[in-house]
């Protein structure tokens, strides 16, 4: 009776553990629920923090997206990639939009949520009627409607006639977009919305004054104010009364273009909308030119000057967080990968534990019954153990060589983050050290601790760290947009001779402190298809550097040259040069700086720009120079089209 005794034994510790596993799983499906209402809670708090901060809007969907994709919850992540595009299609990264927009309807799509896929199907309607793509958008505003109508969702039917008479104003088909309008408000009057029967007048307003008759735009617009007026809504105000000015301009009526002007003044300012506040500076600043108010004119230019200030300072400071938002969405990812790959290892284990207590038991079993038979039949099982020990060594095998591979995702992942770190230790010796010492200098001169003469020289100082520090923001904004932002470039004509005097200007103090002369040779006829923006930066860099390596009293040349296959700007320095090795070093690293010849710092983040921004262009950065002979610094794009006067555009 013993051997049935131990069968017994076995069977009920199989039986607790295949329990232990079923409790485990109704745990993980009890906790969902939970889960589920925190991701939508999530989703559904960002609409009011928008308007207040961009980045943190954008970090409470991410935190959305990372937990609805961890517990896999493909409805929530569907209504999580719906926002976020939303939100980076405000901040003008329409591509990145887009492609959210996709993903979301397909999810939505494999979820049997035909509303949100609607949705996204609408969002991505204006995208290509932004982009042109007309037949398109109508293609899709159509299907949305008819599932709008078949869910019966009025507002969300409102919004798509809306929608659908903007298509039509753009495509110039003015009597079937108001129709669309007319049908927008009916419905909106029936159902009670208040905010679709606002934007059927305001639309209608604007097809109206595309087809000059004012006076229907202006009772139009006057019931949109109305409805704003009611509702409070001071936004809706300002973008009324500026559309009124306008119209009352255009009839030369100053009057009351002046009072609807200053009436999307007050409105835009209470609103806390800065563009807005700037139109209606514009046009007051234009109604008083043609007055001839020169009072006026000066007070208005600089209104729009502080607000043109305020609002580069908001931009800049939105931009900032909501590139940290993105950052801080990479890095969440990562944690992700690599927590997704732990949770495939440990189940790997487990299966493998699984495999192993399974086979034991199944060993133990058939000795157990092998022994009350004979010697014979337990050897024959023995050898079918020992098939199956071989069947675990190559699990085995395949584990280590799946570590491996983990082993070497996480060394990419690796080089990722260094990358990030070394940007991030750019920012934080470079821009905090210049700005300490700034602190550093103002602080000796409020205490009066310094001479004239010595106050002079440390305001000379704080001069230097303030252009290098802008110099280098400069740089980092633009590199990063362009990585982020993932937009075409935009080439147009850009004449060389002119951006190298406006940069020789730029560099006028610290090339006057020196004592260093700068010759600009390059050909006044010479364009370069390219991005104005970009050719400024790298030739602000190499005359930067050039500057910096090269000796008091001494030159520096700007000069273009053309061959059978290239055409090249080149800029020489009459400086220390540099050895072979330390070129080698530039070309093979990321960063490489030294301290020029009066001790000048650098961050090494200028020559890494150039080649990234050359390389966007198929141009390429090429250095000749030997030590105590100059160095020069020569950037080449290939001849794509020879046009008259000599131009040369690349």
């Amino acid at each position: 009776m013993s051997k049935y005794i131990i069968i017994k034994y076995c069977l009920v510790l199989w039986g607790a553990f295949l329990l232990s596993s079923q409790v485990f799983a109704q745990q993980t499906i009890q906790i969902r629920p939970r889960i589920a209402a925190h991701i939508d809670s999530l989703n559904d708090v960002i609409y009011p923090r928008v308007k207040q901060d961009a980045g943190k809007a954008f970090a409470i969907l991410n935190e959305a997206e990372m937990l609805a994709s961890q517990y896999k919850y493909t409805t929530g992540l569907a209504v999580a990639y719906l926002n976020q595009a939303d939100l980076l299609n405000q901040q003008g990264y329409s591509k990145r939009a887009l492609e959210l927009y996709y993903r979301s309807m397909q999810l939505s799509q494999v979820n049997n949520d035909i509303y949100n896929a609607a949705r996204a199907e609408q969002y991505i309607s204006v995208i290509k009627r932004d982009d042109g793509n007309f037949a398109e958008a109508e293609k899709l505003l159509n299907h949305t409607l008819s599932v709008f109508k078949a869910l019966n969702k009025p507002n969300d039917i409102i919004n798509a006639l809306l929608k659908l008479g903007l298509l039509k104003t753009e495509q110039k088909d003015y009597p079937k977009a108001l129709e669309y309008f007319n049908q927008a408000e009916k419905l909106s009057i029936s159902s009670n919305y208040l905010y679709g029967k606002k934007k059927s007048f305001y639309n209608r307003a604007l097809l109206y004054q595309k087809l000059s008759e004012p006076d229907s735009a202006i009772v139009n617009l006057n019931k949109a104010l109305a409805i704003d007026v009611s509702s409070g809504d001071e936004l809706g105000q300002a973008q009324s009364y500026l559309e009124l000015s306008r119209i009352y301009k255009g009839n030369d009526n100053k009057d009351q273009a002046e009072k609807y002007a200053r009436l999307a003044y007050a409105a835009a300012d209470s609103a806390q909308a800065p563009s807005l506040l700037r139109n209606a500076v514009q046009l007051l600043l234009r109604i008083s030119r043609a007055r001839l108010n020169k009072d006026a004119v000066i007070q208005w230019q600089e209104e729009l000057i502080f607000i043109d200030n305020e609002i580069a300072e908001r931009e800049r400071r939105e931009s900032n967080n909501f590139i940290d938002a993105l950052r801080a969405q990479e890095e969440e990812q990562l944690k992700v990968q690599q927590r997704v790959l732990e949770v495939s290892r440990k189940t790997e284990q487990q299966k493998t534990l699984i495999a192993l207590y399974t086979g034991f038991l199944l060993v133990f079993v058939v000795i157990v019954f092998m022994l009350s038979y004979n010697y014979k039949k337990a050897k024959r099982y023995s050898y079918e153990l020992n098939l199956r020990k071989e069947k675990i060594e190559q699990q085995v095998s395949l584990l280590d060589k799946l570590n491996n591979d983990i082993m070497q995702t996480n060394k990419q992942l690796e080089d990722d983050n260094e990358l990030k770190s070394k940007l991030l230790s750019i920012i934080t010796h470079d821009l905090r050290k210049p700005l300490a010492n700034t602190q550093s200098i103002i602080h000796l001169v409020n205490m009066d601790l310094v001479t004239q003469d010595e106050a002079r020289e440390l305001f000379i100082q704080l001069e230097a760290q303030y252009n290098r520090v802008i110099t280098l923001t400069d740089n980092l904004l633009f590199w990063i947009r362009g990585q982020v932002s993932g937009a075409a470039v935009e080439l147009k004509p850009v004449n060389l001779h002119s951006v190298a005097d406006d940069i020789i200007e730029e560099q006028k103090i610290p090339s006057n402190d020196k004592k260093i002369t700068i010759y600009n040779r390059v050909d006044e006829d010479m364009n370069w298809m390219t991005e104005t923006e970009t050719i400024r930066i790298v030739f602000r860099n190499l005359l930067n550097n050039a500057i910096k390596f090269t000796p008091e009293g001494g030159s520096i040349e700007v000069y273009s040259a053309v061959t059978d296959t290239e055409t090249c700007v080149t800029v020489k320095d009459s400086g220390i040069g540099i050895s072979a090795d330390v070129i080698s070093r530039i070309n093979g690293e990321n960063y490489y700086t030294t301290k020029g010849t009066q001790n000048e710092e650098g961050s090494g983040f200028g020559l890494m720009l150039i080649r990234d921004l050359l390389k966007k262009h198929n141009g390429a950065l090429k250095i000749a120079s030997e030590p105590g002979k100059g160095s020069a610094f020569t950037i080449s794009f290939p001849i794509r089209t020879l046009i008259a006067n000599s131009r040369f555009v690349s």
